[in-house]
């Protein structure tokens, strides 16, 4: 499992976005899943909103570096935009689709319903400016 922050949702509210808005940034190019290629038939089985927080299960394939065959795959995400905050962040937990079928996703579901996300406290602390070196 990780954790990813979305683009800015320009104030668009959790249940009004998209979600490809989500599948976007998670399976984009430089995303978690693409290291050895972006994934393919990304698909978003259910999505659901309860108490400030979206899960969305999503299936996918991903290419494998040994032997470049497609690796189905499936997800649970839990995403949510803290108060305050102007980003969603999402918890992705994944596993292969033969995995699941064997009981991993009881864990999966365990994992991503644990998921709480709550803004930091304000401080006080000025951030200080970093020197530029290069400007000596």
């Amino acid at each position: 499992a990780f954790v990813a922050v979305s683009p800015k949702t320009d104030g668009t509210a959790l249940a009004d976005l998209k979600d490809s808005f989500f599948t976007k940034s998670l399976f984009s190019s430089t995303g978690r899943f693409s290291f050895y290629g972006q994934p393919t038939d990304v698909k978003v089985k259910t999505a659901s909103v309860s108490d400030n927080y979206r899960l969305l299960d999503v299936s996918f394939a991903t290419l494998s570096q040994s032997t470049n065959a497609e690796i189905p795959r499936k997800a649970r995400v839990a995403v949510t935009i803290p108060s305050g905050s102007s980003q969603a962040v999402m918890l992705v937990a994944s596993t292969s689709a033969i995995r699941w079928k064997k009981g991993a996703d009881k864990k999966i579901f365990a994992i991503v319903d644990s998921f709480k996300a709550t803004p930091a406290p304000q401080t006080g602390l000025k951030v200080r400016a970093k020197q530029d070196e290069s400007a000596v």
